[in-house]
């Protein structure tokens, strides 16, 4: 039987492998799921071949588009500009002008501005969850959201 996986506001799915349990965490915003249920079929590492039911929430989100720029840290520094697609109150999705291949875990800072009456600038510290081509998906570090964010955020109810 296939289990159902919802997808979150930010185009990701954490899909768990039912034999041993190992979670993977999918970025699904170039793939058209729009009639509300597809199935796929997942292959685990372990061996393990099952199928899921991917299914987005019934509310839709209104998509921004904030452009902004990026700055990696670590060993491999690179910067890049990006467009954020969609966000919330835990994160964001964004589109970046490259297909680098971030990898999950990777720490970012990300500078954009909002539009807001201001044009606030925001610049928050990132980890990506997920990556696919352009697309990524990642959490804030803080959520404490003190900044010109927090606003913006409540105001387009924008905080699930």
């Amino acid at each position: 039987m296939a289990s159902t996986v919802i997808i979150d506001c930010l185009d990701t799915a954490e899909i768990e492998c039912q034999e041993c349990g190992r979670k993977k965490i999918f970025q699904l915003s170039e793939y058209p799921i729009r009639d509300g249920k597809v199935r796929v079929r997942c292959r685990c590492r372990c061996g393990h071949v099952y199928s899921v039911r991917l299914q987005k929430r019934n509310e839709e989100r209104a998509e921004t588009h904030l452009a902004g720029t990026y700055v990696t840290r670590g060993r491999n520094r690179s910067i890049g500009k990006m467009i954020v697609k969609k966000i919330s109150g835990k994160g964001l999705m964004v589109k970046t002008n490259l297909g680098e291949n971030l990898m999950p875990g990777l720490k970012m800072v990300l500078e954009f501005v909002l539009d807001d009456v201001k044009q606030s600038i925001v610049r928050k510290e990132v980890v990506v969850r997920a990556c696919h081509g352009r697309y990524l998906s990642a959490d804030f570090i803080s959520e404490d959201h003190r900044d010109n964010l927090g606003p913006y955020i409540f105001f387009h109810r924008l905080y699930s």
